[in-house]
């Protein structure tokens, strides 16, 4: 795709007031500084993105006025031609102030600006003439195709990501092949894994390896330390002692075992006949219980109708109140009506109707009328006399009849609330009634229940007695019996004792042999063997991924190197412990981007939009800001139009321009 710029219209934009500018091949534009020659780049982005050339959004458009205030009520324009693989457009962005006079107000006031858009003089909606623009070219592409410092200007992570995409992927196969003696041995693991992964691998396990390197020694040393030297036989003669002694408090054991077995048969029927007494005593008070349960529900029940009516009886007395506050309304409407009657009653029909002599003339020639028309007239007035009258007298009885009507009804309600008060009271008799008999029969209960025992005396009852018996023979032959437990407890106290003893003795017996920390310290010693080869194996790995590295940092620096005639690309550095890290920085002949002067930096940028173009297969126009920094014969021949911003001592603006390079 080849973009032109054919022309270029500003309408007080910044600075300019109305300017054209047709452009050829190379256009120079030049003057001193602030006459506008930036103004022209600026335009061109803003009408086609929104943007100055420096790719900001927000930046002053609107021209100033001498004391740097911005100039209101003019519109701001820019129209740019293009040309498109031979296709000419117009593309056109106004700018008109939005202002409003609210109401209330003298004065309108600034709210915002608006933008219009057309496309070959068809308007056009914001969101179409983005689009449109879009399907030209991407704003983030034309603006690296344009500016020669945009490139450079991004972060290195993300021009080293672009540069990239100016090459094909380079395989494992291919790294290989440059260096096959020492990198073969790394064909299998990257076939199964990608170098970064092999790398982080091999860096994992190297540290778990250095780290036991570390710990083994420590190790070894705390199994020696703790190898003793001890005599066995004499702890063996302490041991079988210990045993022997054992056995005897073991045997003394058993012999107390039948003591104790007797004294807890006798103990166990002594408990078997309390269990029989308290199951006597848990039927007798269960019957007591069942009775008193019955008792506490019948109360309950008695106490729930007592706040029943209670509670009734409240309504009744509020339905009274509230039915006596209505009749006392309806009482005071009532003697509203009357007295509202006796008015209307009184009222006498007012004739104020009198005949206007003027009826009898002619309001156009201003004579009386014939005899008969004004006979006519007369009787018209004296039909339209009768007629008020009669309209009156049948409203004023139409009022009395509703009045009437309005103080029977009231009449009415007063006598159907009074009816239910009667009916209320009536109510409340009856409930009263039946709160008396609920408050007698709780009493009732309330007594009964209080007559009852909290617990039955069971000591009539025959078989309660001959329990009673039975326990305290079976006590009292059970207190002169000896269970044996205190001196069972002695024993058992004495043995734990010598059962511990014996204990210490077979640890330090056990202690006592060495041959199982010989074998553990060989194990040790064979497992630091092993760690020393994994140690060696992972570093050669990591040594074989490095060399793997570099030499696909030569391969892929070669490559990208190559899409530029002027510029070369650092891709890789090394660091002070050996490390190769990515990196991305312009140099030109060895020095780097950034110590570079203004006119090399054009030139830098001039290349890197020109190995863009090739990769994306487009031109654009190229803005270079600067240019007198750089001699005609230094700027490098570049397919896409050139418009060269100059500072020379011109006062006003000048625009040259060349259809056609001149080598």
């Amino acid at each position: 795709m080849k973009i032109l710029l054919k022309k270029l219209h500003m309408e007080n934009f910044k600075k300019t007031k109305d300017q054209t500018i047709d452009f050829g091949h190379i256009t120079k534009i030049s003057g001193q500084n602030a006459v506008g020659k930036s103004t022209v780049a600026d335009a061109f982005m803003w009408c086609l993105f929104n943007k100055n050339s420096l790719g900001e959004a927000k930046f002053q458009v609107r021209p100033l006025d001498a004391f740097g205030n911005p100039i209101d009520h003019v519109d701001i324009k820019v129209v740019v031609t293009l040309d498109v693989d031979g296709r000419e457009f117009e593309l056109s962005k106004t700018q008109k102030q939005n202002w409003v006079k609210k109401r209330g107000t003298l004065e309108a006031t600034l709210q915002g600006n608006d933008n219009l858009y057309e496309i070959d003089g068809v308007p056009k909606k914001e969101k179409d003439f983005k689009t449109f623009v879009s399907d030209i070219i991407n704003e983030d592409l034309f603006q690296l195709l344009t500016n020669p410092q945009a490139f450079v200007s991004k972060k290195w992570k993300e021009q080293r990501e672009e540069l990239m995409k100016m090459i094909p992927g380079v395989d494992n196969d291919t790294v290989i092949a440059s260096n096959p003696d020492v990198l073969s041995e790394l064909n299998l693991a990257l076939s199964l894994h990608t170098p970064e992964d092999l790398q982080a691998k091999a860096k994992k396990a190297l540290s778990e390896y250095k780290k036991k390197q570390t710990e083994i020694p420590a190790r070894v040393d705390e199994v020696r330390k703790s190898m003793t030297d001890i005599d066995v036989a004499e702890l063996e003669l302490q041991r079988n002692g210990l045993k022997e002694q054992i056995a005897t408090v073991e045997k003394s054991e058993a012999d107390m075992t039948a003591q104790y077995e007797a004294h807890q048969k006798v103990t166990d029927d002594l408990m078997d006949l309390k269990f029989a007494l308290s199951d006597v005593e848990r039927k007798a008070n269960e019957r007591n219980v069942t009775k008193k349960n019955s008792f506490i529900d019948e109360l309950a029940q008695y106490e729930n109708d007592i706040t029943s009516c209670k509670r009734r009886m409240e309504i009744c007395d509020q339905n009274i109140r509230d039915a006596d506050g209505t009749i006392s309304a309806y009482e005071k409407k009532r003697a509203e009506m009357h007295e509202k009657w006796i008015a209307e009653k009184e009222k006498v029909y007012s004739d104020t109707l009198a005949f206007d002599e003027k009826e009898t003339v002619c309001p156009l020639c201003g004579q009386s009328y014939p005899a008969d028309k004004i006979a006519q007239i007369k009787a018209e007035f004296e039909e339209k006399k009768v007629a008020l009258k009669a309209n009156w007298e049948k409203e004023h009885t139409d009022a009395l009849e509703r009045i009437v009507a309005d103080g029977n009804r009231y009449k009415d309600l007063i006598s159907r609330t009074q009816e239910k008060i009667v009916d209320l009271r009536t109510n409340q008799e009856k409930i009263k009634v039946n709160l008396q008999s609920a408050e007698t029969e709780r009493d009732r209960v309330i007594k009964l229940l209080k007559s009852l025992p909290d617990k039955v005396d069971c000591s009539a009852n025959a078989e309660y007695q001959k329990l009673q018996e039975q326990i305290t023979l079976k006590e009292e032959y059970l207190s002169k019996m000896n269970s044996g437990a205190e001196i069972r407890q002695q024993l058992k106290i004495k043995k734990n004792g010598l059962m511990d003893e014996l204990t210490i003795v077979e640890k330090q017996i056990a202690s006592a042999d060495n041959s199982a920390k010989e074998e553990r310290i060989e194990e040790l010693e064979a497992e630091m063997c092993e760690i020393a080869q994994s140690v060696a194996d992972e570093e050669k790995m990591l040594y074989l991924l490095e060399k793997f590295m570099k030499a696909k940092m030569m391969i892929l620096s070669k490559m990208v190197n190559e899409k530029f005639g002027i510029v070369n690309w650092k891709l890789f550095d090394k660091q002070v412990n050996g490390a190769v890290v990515e990196c991305c920085e312009c140099m030109v002949n060895g020095v780097p981007y950034s110590a570079l002067n203004t006119g090399h930096r054009i030139v830098a940028g001039l290349d890197i939009i020109h190995a863009l173009s090739v990769m994306h297969d487009v031109t654009a126009p190229i803005f270079v800001d600067n240019a007198e920094a750089v001699n005609d014969y230094n700027i490098p021949e570049m397919e896409g139009q050139l418009v060269l911003l100059q500072v020379t001592d011109d006062k006003e603006l000048k625009v040259e321009r060349e259809d056609m390079r001149n080598d």
